[in-house]
């Protein structure tokens, strides 16, 4: 395979994780539920803006098991 080709086929599973992703924010949003991710070895919360107006930001806001507790 040619350089070119393969920064091609890059690109478009690029493109296609963002989309997937952005489908799935979405459904969270509209599903008021949040989504649970690993980010540089920490689990994080992650809460789509419509839902951000119903929760109070505190020291625990990346903590799941203690946002759950708190609902």
């Amino acid at each position: 395979m040619k350089e070119q080709e393969i920064l091609e086929m890059q690109r478009l599973i690029d493109e296609g994780v963002r989309r997937a992703q952005s489908r799935l924010w979405q459904r969270a949003g509209a599903a008021q539920q949040s989504l649970v991710v690993c980010r540089g070895g920490k689990i994080l919360e992650m809460v789509p803006e419509v839902e951000m107006e119903h929760i109070v930001a505190d020291s625990s806001c990346g903590d799941p098991l203690a946002r759950r507790k708190q609902r």
